[in-house]
């Protein structure tokens, strides 16, 4: 299966690994890490993580270190990444794209 990340999504990873970065030398690039390996697992085993609400196409990958999910939403022949969402801001912000 192909993956894309939509553009805001992109847009939030590097505002979030930039963030961390700032607040301590190597903690941005440990995030990018994380959110590698988590995209990873969703290559390999889309249906894993839980769905959101009630929408079986949609599901959120929750990274272990860091407080935020992976959206994903699973097409026929591509995973396109929605969002890097915060735990504790804004639920439900990207439910648009």
């Amino acid at each position: 299966m192909k993956l894309a990340i939509h553009r805001l999504a992109v847009a939030e990873i590097d505002h979030e690994v930039d963030y961390y970065e700032s607040c301590s030398a190597g903690l941005g690039t440990e995030l990018e890490d994380e959110i590698d390996a988590a995209i990873e697992t969703i290559l390999r085993f889309p249906q894993a993580a839980p769905q959101w609400r009630d929408r079986r196409d949609r599901r959120v990958a929750v990274l272990d270190r860091f407080p935020f999910t992976l959206v994903y939403q699973i097409g026929v022949e591509e995973i396109v990444v929605l969002a890097l969402a915060h735990t504790s801001r804004r639920p439900g912000y990207w439910s648009r794209r």
